[in-house]
């Protein structure tokens, strides 16, 4: 498994130096892996967390005002020791200090050394207490066979309540009831669709299969409730929350604050896909949401899966999620959540149908040309899909499967007796349906036909207009190893002979030609050699359609 770090063991150390040269008024304790605020006023309650590190920005990025005191990090996945504890207990209870809170994930490395360093700071005379955090939902709150309810993502909300009860001045005793109301009043449920790698391990924890998942696993690998079939989206949400809502006892009127979080390798659209879902699910409930948040918050280095956190909510304590703090991870002043999905009406412009009837003789059976054109490249998608992947970005296939179908979906609306007005349509069709690369090239390409027809041309040099209009939009050439590799050929065939199969013969010869050509354009031509024996799969998807045509 590839990682881009230095030495396995220093991963710790080299990650907090980064972190801290960019968190202002911070600093490690010399010698150790505690990162600590320099700025912290000396009557205001220390919140300290920490645990085993991996699970970054946590805990270091919530450091600063209005959050985290400190961060105590062990190795990975492994807890800090209790000397390193009571160290950062020290550096951020100077004199004077009315108290250190310790937050804490229910875990027994965690309990265990935070706990005892709790007692030893209390020995020394430093006022201490601990709040440990347990927001598991998937294992029973009851088991004796486990360690318990572990502690996940909710975590980080109950930190952030705590410090700013803190920051505002509330007593050690205050800030601990803030949070240890807070941790009794969160519940979480985490999905994995793959393991997490630790540095100096090089290998998974654990191995899924391709379409397998694990429902409610710990924030390490830990074991979860089941594994199951990967599902869509909705449905694991819809499981997670109910999961969560039935357990904390959220119901209709209830109102909570909601935190989807990526465990590391999910990416942000697909966490703001959950946090739609999410979204729904409660406000179908009744439950009110008040506050929302998407994003990596506590991570397990590189697992790819899913969280979600809901923590009930009162005036109180949406007041202190609300309070500002200056960490490096910590969003402040975002999280309101909008009353459905806001629109706008959308601007309609002329469009082709405004157009005078361009007086062009119609075409036998046109309907049926174009839906078996369309039908032909709704099943090369595998086949250009794989050519796209081999020397672009993979989506050519998909992206003409998607404007062919839309294509098919809104044939009834064009006038069939005005063959211009087809084109015409088509193009604003295709120009709707497909974004990137394809979509504006063909529909100009449609365009530069339709008005060439309509100016007086015939159907034999359309298709050079249309390679025209299409060269001069991307400003690609024949031989840059495009779709005109294939276009320019087929438009000079049936402009000389006016056979179709003149033209297919002309635009196979010319997408063979692609697998030697130096790509000059386009996504291929980062790619240098590598795509040498390759054929490009516009000129391919050229071929399809006029093949298509021809056999209609």
């Amino acid at each position: 498994m590839k990682k881009l770090i230095n030495d396995p063991t220093a991963v710790v150390r080299d990650a907090l130096e980064g972190v801290v040269r960019t968190t202002p008024g911070s600093a490690l304790v010399e010698g150790t892996t505690v990162l600590v605020r320099t700025d912290l006023p000396g009557d205001q309650v220390a919140v300290l967390s920490g645990g085993g590190s991996g699970h970054e920005p946590a805990h270091a990025g919530y450091v600063g005002p209005g959050h985290l005191a400190g961060a105590v990090c062990g190795e990975v996945f492994a807890s800090p020791s209790a000397d390193a504890v009571l160290t950062g207990i020290r550096a951020v209870a100077g004199e004077g200090s009315p108290g250190v809170l310790l937050v804490v994930m229910n875990y027994t490395g965690d309990r265990l050394n935070f706990g005892l360093a709790a007692q030893l700071a209390r020995a020394e005379g430093i006022a201490c207490e601990m709040v440990t955090v347990a927001d598991d939902v998937a294992l029973d709150a009851d088991d004796d066979v486990t360690a318990g309810r572990r502690g996940l993502a909710g975590t980080v909300l109950v930190t952030k309540v705590a410090g700013a009860a803190a920051a505002s001045g509330a007593s050690l005793e205050e800030v601990t009831r803030v949070a240890r109301e807070a941790a009794a009043a969160v519940g979480t449920m985490g999905v994995a669709l793959s393991a997490a790698t630790v540095p100096s391990a090089g290998e998974p924890g654990f191995v899924l299969a391709d379409d397998e998942i694990e429902i409610g696993l710990g924030i390490h690998g830990e074991q979860g409730v089941r594994r199951e079939s990967l599902r869509p989206a909705d449905e694991l949400v819809d499981e997670v929350v109910g999961t969560v809502c039935d357990d904390r006892g959220f119901a209709s009127g209830s109102r909570v604050a909601v935190l989807v979080n990526g465990t590391g390798a999910t990416p942000p659209m697909e966490l703001a896909i959950l946090l739609r879902r999410a979204l729904e699910n409660l406000e179908d409930r009744g439950i009110v949401v008040e506050r929302a948040w998407a994003g990596t918050f506590l991570s397990s280095i590189d697992m790819a899966g899913f969280s979600v956190a809901v923590l009930g909510l009162d005036d109180a304590r949406l007041a202190l999620l609300d309070a500002p703090a200056r960490t490096a991870a910590w969003p402040s002043g975002s999280g309101t959540v909008a009353g459905g999905v806001p629109t706008v009406p959308a601007v309609a412009g002329e469009g082709a149908a405004a157009a005078a009837p361009s007086g062009v003789a119609p075409v036998p059976r046109l309907r049926e040309i174009v839906e078996t054109v369309c039908t032909a490249v709704r099943e090369a998608e595998p086949r250009l899909t794989e050519l796209d992947t081999a020397t672009g970005d993979g989506d050519l296939g998909t992206s003409l499967d998607r404007g062919a179908t839309a294509v098919q979906q809104a044939l009834g609306s064009f006038d069939e007796d005005d063959p211009v007005a087809v084109l015409r349509g088509i193009a604003a069709t295709l120009r709707e349906a497909i974004g990137g690369t394809s979509g504006p090239l063909y529909a100009t390409g449609l365009l530069h036909a339709a008005e060439h027809l309509a100016d007086g041309g015939d159907w034999a040099t359309a298709l050079r207009a249309a390679a025209e209009g299409v060269s001069d939009l991307g400003g690609a050439r024949a031989g840059d190893r495009t779709m005109l590799d294939a276009l320019f050929p087929a438009a000079e065939a049936l402009a000389s002979s006016g056979s179709l199969a003149d033209a297919v013969g002309a635009a196979k010869e010319g997408a063979a030609a692609t697998e030697t050509m130096a790509p000059r354009r386009g996504r291929s031509s980062y790619l240098g050699d590598r795509v040498n024996g390759h054929r490009d799969a516009g000129a391919e998807g050229v071929v399809v359609w006029l093949e298509a045509l021809a056999g209609a």
